[in-house]
């Protein structure tokens, strides 16, 4: 290393540490995120859902099984055998079911009235 290369080392480790400090403090966002490996990760099972679990996240929804059953991109056959205890959701389902229960805003971004429809909401 040369002499001239020194002190412009030593500039750019200060500089790095003060960047460092500042996105830990959160006054920086930093320039790119590292991916997370199972090994450094915990993730949570999704929750099991029941007959009434589903209907009552379907119901805060205010959604119609046909409607819900899209939103979820299943069938509404699927749906009512969640509801009527038939069948159990399972796998990507559960997940799925979380998320709509969780964050119904998302969901409900995903369905626009037909212009019939939102005449006679905005009318009432």
């Amino acid at each position: 290393m040369s002499a001239r290369t020194r002190p412009r080392l030593g500039a750019l480790l200060v500089e790095s540490m003060q960047q460092a400090v500042a996105i830990d403090n959160g006054r920086l966002r930093p320039a790119r995120r590292h991916r997370l490996t199972l090994r450094e990760t915990t993730v949570s099972a999704p929750p099991r859902y029941g007959s009434s679990r589903v209907r009552r996240v379907r119901e805060r929804l205010g959604l119609s099984q046909p409607v819900f059953a899209r939103v979820l991109n299943v069938s509404v056959a699927t749906v009512r055998g969640w509801e009527q205890g038939v069948r159990v959701p399972d796998g990507p389902s559960r997940r799925l079911l979380e998320v709509a229960e969780r964050h119904s805003a998302t969901i409900l971004t995903s369905i626009s009235m037909s212009r019939s429809r939102a005449s006679a909401t905005a009318a009432a």
